[in-house]
């Protein structure tokens, strides 16, 4: 990853990148990640895409900021200073949430939506299992220990809930607890301003063809979302990738960018 350019948002700037030529197509992160979560799929897609990518407010090199903000209005201070009026839109777990409310938002500036892992805002199902990984986490960094708290997030996200521990790849699972650390020294996360109504309630004013991608070690309720999406918005289609957990993307890079390759109409 190279020097970053900056757009300018609210009560900050955000670090993102812009590779290639061609239609664009812009990528946000997961939550346990940044930017460079993208590189597999960055370089596959550059020779015939312009491929933006760009760290989330409170993510990698993007500071959060002390004020409220639109992550909806943020993305389109990225695609604005990289002078983009529509792009293809591929998110992962935070990211795909931000993806499809930025569709629903801002339907004109969106040619093709691919959503990974994601549980719309709205979206209520138990996951035992996940639910008391996430308090375990909330435990240990009230301690203060950060990296406790990061092996279980790895744990949790990377090994996927219902996998044996160290499951994922060793190069994954670390990658991942690097970016995961600096995030718990963040502050501001409920600066941010959801969309109203949520979007579970208006799946159906999603008018861009769209694709969503779960891997079948994902947690259960990742899964159960990504049903849901894929049921409420009209002519979606599922996919499931086998044996990768929250970031298939990653884990599965080869077979996930036949798939995301061919929906954006390789």
């Amino acid at each position: 990853m190279g020097e970053p350019r900056w757009a300018v948002a609210e009560g900050t700037d955000l670090a993102f990148d812009a590779v290639g030529d061609g239609p664009p197509v812009t990528l946000l992160h997961a939550g346990i990640a940044d930017r460079t979560m993208w590189e597999p799929q960055t370089d596959a897609l550059s020779n015939r895409y312009r491929c933006i990518t760009y760290d989330l407010r409170g993510f990698g090199e993007s500071a959060m900021g002390t004020v409220e903000f639109s992550r909806r209005d943020d993305a389109a201070a990225i695609l604005d200073t990289a002078g983009v009026e529509s792009s293809h839109l591929v998110g992962c777990s935070i990211g795909a949430g931000m993806a499809l409310d930025f569709a629903i938002e801002r339907p004109q500036r969106v040619d093709r939506l691919v959503l990974v892992g994601v549980t719309p805002a709205g979206f209520d199902a138990a996951d035992p299992i996940l639910d008391q990984l996430m308090n375990d986490v909330a435990a240990a960094e009230k301690s203060g220990d950060h990296h406790a708290a990061a092996s279980i997030e790895v744990r949790a996200w990377v090994d996927g809930p219902n996998r044996p521990e160290g499951s994922a790849p060793k190069w994954l699972r670390e990658k991942a607890r690097q970016w995961i650390l600096p995030t718990y020294d963040v502050q501001g996360w409920d600066l941010s301003r959801p969309l109203d109504p949520a979007a579970m309630e208006r799946l159906s004013e999603v008018g861009a063809p769209t694709l969503v991608i779960v891997g079948t070690e994902d947690a259960d309720v990742i899964i159960a979302g990504c049903e849901a999406t894929a049921a409420g918005i009209p002519n979606a289609d599922l996919v499931r990738i086998e044996g990768t957990a929250h970031l298939p993307n990653l884990e599965a890079a080869e077979r996930f960018n036949r798939v995301l390759l061919e929906f954006l109409g390789d």
